[in-house]
């Protein structure tokens, strides 16, 4: 499954860091392990050391959302669920993500928790109507009592 999620994840990572990179490829390091390596404009590779610790978590996620894809092209859809995922991401990473969830939503349930009311307001303005459902603790309280 190598060539498709590293396709895949190559892609999410383009769209998660807002084309900073131009992708992923899979490479040689001195010891002849393969190594992961981002891709910037002009062929230039980064190694994941060499990224902040918001890109990391970019690539990390972008590796997981290619696994969940590759998954459902073969098998029936499951829930993705995700609890804070963008607390390292700047507003512009963490709108591309909810527009990659958004999209990931129309082939499968997508949860994703977050104490960031920012982001709420970050989604409810920029997502398309309709993409996606809110429900915060404050309501689910006034409901309760």
């Amino acid at each position: 499954h190598q060539g498709p999620i590293l396709e895949y994840a190559s892609r999410y990572f383009k769209q998660l860091t807002c084309d900073a990179f131009e992708g992923l490829i899979a490479d040689f390091d001195e010891q002849g392990q393969v190594v992961l390596l981002g891709v910037r404009q002009g062929d230039r590779r980064v190694m994941i050391n060499q990224m902040s610790e918001g890109t990391q978590d970019q690539l990390y996620l972008a590796l997981r959302l290619a696994s969940l894809r590759d998954q459902l092209e073969q098998q029936e859809p499951w829930p993705l669920i995700l609890d804070d995922i963008l607390i390292k991401f700047d507003d512009p990473r963490a709108l591309a993500t909810l527009e990659v969830l958004s999209e990931l939503g129309k082939r499968t349930q997508v949860i994703l928790f977050t104490h960031h009311a920012h982001l709420l307001d970050l989604a409810r303005g920029q997502l398309p109507e309709g993409t996606v459902q809110f429900h915060t603790l404050e309501e689910s309280l006034a409901e309760s009592r």
